[in-house]
């Protein structure tokens, strides 16, 4: 027989056709649960039976599988570079575009785990297509009785089909096990604010309320014509116990329809639309500010208060301090382990927040700076800033998480013990460091304001500013301007 025209057609075969075919199965039968993996695999095994009948195959056992080992070897190399160049992250333009190209005939089957957004069950598929190939053909010559040689270079084969499968398994665990699984046993508390718990007007009896009270009669009120307000989580309970001092003659329901806390995305939309009159929060991101150009809309920023931005690690992290060099070159995967920076010897998970929230805009803007933010892989995205904290209180390896958030919010709304905030440059976030700036990431708080009409929006804003004003603010756990 034609040794080079059968590993050239043997070769085609479990490099595309094949793999078409599991791909083009996989169409009709994802919905039916188990049948996505069961049809297919038919299939492959009625393709090779016939293959295997028709076609005169060598002797030996390495020629036989040679082809099918190579294409084996092939996908299994292209998973473990681009899995591994891309820490481990689905969304890299590593898996959204290499592995795509480089994996064509498992084109569906790629869309498919692209749309679940993890691709991690793609070697497990390639050793079980190879595996039952083999299987197959072994079989069929059985059938037919052919007599395989199984010569020693076959062993050279289970030795690499072995090894790259054994990178694949390591790889796995070093992502879903090692790094990325959670201790239950952690305390545990919800991921976000109950923000019922400062709304205005929502309790009769204050004392029940956690919003700050005036220890005065406010020099100001509203009884009409009420500013609406909206803005970040971590300013909500500021403008909220702001509302309940100063708007008079309101109710829980009626103070809806005034106070509001749409989060830092949503509330900079409402603001450009005019919907409200003041936003209370960070500064804007570059795409909020291109957002109001596009509409002709001037944006104010009136500082209230001044926060710290904080970063955090588990409390059992032996790191108390880094600089802002280390950080950067942290969430740019430049310093990978801790013991970079003076901690133990784990694996580094930096969270991030989504785009255009108040926290990530402070984090491109004041940290990142001039340079490139990566996308953070699944397991490093938390939508809520409660959310990143219990991250970094709950995984299993303590002391591997690293996230940022506002020290009002995580040291006041949201307060877990297994966390601690780090000085940056040996300077701690207190609100004496605060409140002479020489804490590096001081900032302000704003109020801020676009379309609004009402002759009232300048008023709140003079009072916040005010002696009395700002006593409430640094009350309400700010640091006045």
């Amino acid at each position: 027989m034609n040794f080079k025209k059968y590993c050239i057609t043997t070769g085609l075969r479990a490099f595309f056709l094949s793999l078409l075919a599991i791909s083009l199965w996989s169409i009709p039968t994802m919905a039916i649960g188990s049948m996505f993996i069961v049809v297919p695999i038919i299939t492959l095994i009625f393709l090779w039976l016939w293959y295997s009948k028709k076609s005169p195959l060598p002797e030996k056992a390495s020629e036989i599988f040679l082809p099918i080992f190579l294409v084996f070897s092939y996908y299994m190399c292209v998973w473990s570079a681009v899995f591994g160049l891309s820490n481990y992250s689905f969304d890299s333009t590593l898996f959204n575009g290499v592995f795509f190209i480089l994996t064509i005939p498992y084109f569906v089957v790629n869309l498919l785990f692209d749309f679940s957004g993890d691709f991690s069950f793609f070697p497990f598929l390639n050793v079980l297509i190879t595996t039952i190939t083999m299987l197959t053909i072994i079989t069929t010559c059985k059938i037919v009785k052919k007599n395989i040689i199984f010569d020693k270079k076959a062993i050279i084969y289970v030795v690499i089909f072995t090894f790259l499968s054994g990178i694949a398994v390591f790889q796995h665990y070093d992502r879903s096990v090692k790094i990325l699984s959670r201790d239950f046993q952690v305390e545990r508390i919800q991921d976000e604010i109950n923000l019922y718990e400062y709304r205005p007007f929502s309790h009769s009896d204050k004392i029940d309320s956690k919003l700050k009270q005036l220890n005065e009669p406010p020099t100001i009120s509203f009884t009409e014509n009420y500013p609406k307000l909206d803005g970040a989580t971590a300013a909500y309970p500021v403008y909220s116990a702001i509302a309940q001092e100063l708007y008079s003659g309101l109710d829980e329901a009626s103070a809806e329809y005034y106070v509001a806390c749409s989060k830092t995305d949503m509330a900079y939309e409402r603001l450009i639309n005019g919907e409200i009159d003041i936003f209370f929060g960070a500064q804007p991101s570059s795409q909020q500010i291109e957002m109001a150009k596009e509409k002709g809309i001037d944006i104010v920023l009136t500082p209230l208060a001044k926060e710290a931005f904080v970063f955090f690690v588990n409390k059992d992290n032996p790191v108390d301090s880094l600089t802002l060099a280390q950080i950067q070159d942290i969430y740019q995967k430049k310093i990978t382990h801790w013991n970079n920076v003076g901690g133990n010897k784990e694996r580094i998970m930096p969270f991030q927040r989504p785009e255009n929230s108040g926290s990530q805009t402070i984090m491109v803007a004041m940290v990142m700076r001039d340079k490139t933010l990566p996308a953070p892989i699944l397991e490093e995205f938390a939508a809520g800033m409660g959310g990143v904290i219990n991250q970094v209180a709950e995984y299993r390896n303590y002391s591997s998480a690293i996230g940022y958030s506002f020290r009002y919010f995580a040291t006041g709304m949201k307060p877990n013990d297994n966390i601690k905030l780090l000085a940056i440059d040996e300077i701690f976030p207190t609100v004496e460091n605060i409140r002479n700036g020489t804490y590096p990431f001081t900032v302000d708080v704003y109020a801020i304001t676009a379309t609004s009409t009402n002759k009232n929006t300048e008023k709140l804003i003079q009072w916040i500013l005010s002696e009395q004003g700002q006593n409430f603010i640094e009350d309400s756990g700010y640091v006045k301007i």
